[in-house]
């Protein structure tokens, strides 16, 4: 499981320490998606199998709510084309390309948050505007759980 989150430099080839508890085994490929969130951009990293599951859950649940095959496949294909492979090399780092820093601003710094099932990066201004405590505490998920 991914948990927490984390704020790593970027070292001059643009890749990012991924903390020791998230490796998966060296050499195994993570499937990386550019994605936003409240209106963020970041990246959504998930294992080969996480992403495979995800893509199957999308698919069961968009029939069973009758959605058209075709509209499906098409929404899947965007998932798709806006996805790419990566790897976590031998030091346990994780290269960011050039056109997705960009897309995140990331120059120095990048946050590492974890979503249980996969994980996120995030420039880290965007994340500290996006977790404000104001946010959390109106929640109604929160009022209901107390958990935040």
């Amino acid at each position: 499981m991914f948990m927490g989150n984390f704020a790593h430099k970027l070292d001059p080839k643009s890749r990012v320490a991924i903390p020791a508890n998230w490796r998966v085994v060296y050499g195994q490929e993570l499937v990386m998606l550019a994605s936003t969130y409240h209106d963020y951009n970041i990246l959504k990293c998930y294992t080969q199998q996480s992403f495979a599951a995800k893509l199957s859950e999308i698919r069961t649940r968009a029939l069973a709510d009758g959605f058209d095959m075709g509209e499906v496949d098409e929404y899947i294909g965007v998932i798709a084309g806006n996805s790419f492979v990566a790897e976590i090399n031998a030091q346990g780092k994780l290269l960011i390309p050039k056109q997705q820093r960009d897309r995140l601003q990331l120059k120095e710094m990048a946050q590492l948050v974890g979503r249980t099932c996969h994980f996120e990066v995030w420039l880290p201004e965007d994340f500290a505007a996006d977790n404000a405590p104001k946010l959390r505490k109106d929640s109604l998920l929160d009022k209901k759980f107390r958990m935040l």
